[in-house]
């Protein structure tokens, strides 16, 4: 079943957190992960050791905190 009417024009939005990039072997698109705390992130850092890990920052209020991207919004 479709979805009816008008579709949003508000932007996306990154949920205040830790973010991590993977690219996986077989693809060239990368996974963005979002954890709550520093452990979390740390952990799944861990988890995913083998792949093509990369921390991009913390996000708080729609700007980045930390990461390459500081001070900038996150649109």
């Amino acid at each position: 079943m479709k979805k009816r009417g008008r579709p949003s024009n508000a932007p996306r939005r990154l949920k205040d957190g830790y973010y991590i990039s993977i690219t996986l072997n077989s693809t060239g698109k990368p996974i963005r992960i979002m954890s709550d705390t520093l452990a979390q992130m740390k952990a799944s850092l861990e988890k995913y050791k083998n792949q093509n890990s990369k921390y991009l920052g913390r996000v708080k209020d729609h700007f980045w905190i930390e990461g390459e991207n500081k001070g900038k919004p996150t649109i």
